[in-house]
């Protein structure tokens, strides 16, 4: 992998990273309350399309809509209608202590994970009130860490504060499977694009593999970071998996067996704290971190040969 471009801007953690409203743009939720858009291969800064009054945990772009989500630090949900960049709802009391993840289920709804452990479903509707509260369903003491939508859209994968996975389906919201994955707490899940399988990483610092086709059975649990792993995300042909975490590590491995591919560390000019998000765009791979900065990377066949390293 090699570093194509640092983006700076962020007067605060970068929590959050999410495709933009345009092709070759991306979105970034920071400490500072900030929602910024920037262009892909572009030298100038962010452009600001949101400021909220508290950090922005998670964001959200609704094509269909041509809706932002922003998910806060305190709980709060704001809805902005980029078509004319205003607020069209504010919603405080659904959620306490934070909305950690946002993810699209079709083009009408939206999931919500809930820091007092509870999952929200939400729809928008393009007369009337533009969006509304349809169920909010608890699933654990504990906050609700990280969704994944994935099988064609029918389940969505949670990652629970408790050390569960639960899958429900997303027509009723039954809770199909549970998954006993990390005993100090689930961080975050991903669908691989092309299989039947669900990888989700923890507190432990390991990746695990979930076979979701009837047995749900774990095909594998590694130790890939030396502390919590925050985010992980497929390429979207399912060759290539990204994790980052506390360790300030980005790794990449193999979609196929979780093998190892490559790393990018502090020690080697990456991220100087924790990094928070990662997104791929196509063959680029954003992360970003504690350090205030998004950096973005591009796969080349040298990477791999020279960078395999164990996790």
């Amino acid at each position: 992998m090699e570093v194509l471009q640092v983006y700076e801007g962020h007067r605060s953690p970068v929590y959050a990273l999410s495709a933009g409203p345009v092709t070759g743009t991306f979105l970034s939720g920071s400490g500072d309350g900030v929602v910024a858009q920037w262009s892909l291969g572009s030298e100038a800064k962010g452009m600001a399309l949101a400021t909220v009054d508290e950090a922005v945990f998670s964001v959200l772009y609704m094509p269909h809509h041509r809706m932002l989500v922003v998910g806060t630090e305190g709980g709060a949900l704001h809805v902005i209608d980029l078509r004319d960049k205003q607020e069209k709802h504010c919603f405080r009391g659904v959620h306490h202590r934070g909305v950690f993840d946002l993810v699209g289920v079709d083009d009408d709804r939206f999931a919500c994970a809930g820091g007092d452990g509870s999952l929200s479903i939400w729809r928008m509707s393009a007369t009337g009130v533009r969006c509304r509260l349809e169920r909010q369903i608890p699933l654990c003491e504990e906050k609700l860490r990280g969704l994944a939508v994935g099988q064609g859209g029918r389940l969505v994968a949670v990652a629970c504060g408790d050390g569960r996975i639960r899958v429900l389906d997303t027509h009723l919201f039954n809770e199909n499977v549970t998954l006993e994955g990390h005993p100090e707490g689930a961080l975050a899940v991903a669908f691989h694009p092309t299989k039947p399988v669900l990888v989700s990483s923890g507190k432990d610092g390991h990746l695990r593999s979930w076979m979701l086709n009837g047995n749900n059975r774990q095909l594998l649990a590694l130790p890939a970071h030396r502390s919590a792993i925050y985010r992980i995300a497929f390429r979207s042909d399912g060759a290539l998996l990204a994790s980052a975490g506390r360790d300030k590590a980005v790794k990449l491995w193999d979609g196929r067996n979780l093998d190892p591919m490559w790393r990018h560390e502090s020690r080697s000019g990456g991220h100087t704290h924790s990094v928070n998000a990662v997104l791929w765009m196509d063959d680029l791979l954003l992360s970003a971190g504690d350090d205030r900065v998004i950096r973005a990377f591009r796969a080349t066949s040298r990477s791999y040969q020279e960078g395999r390293a164990p996790g």
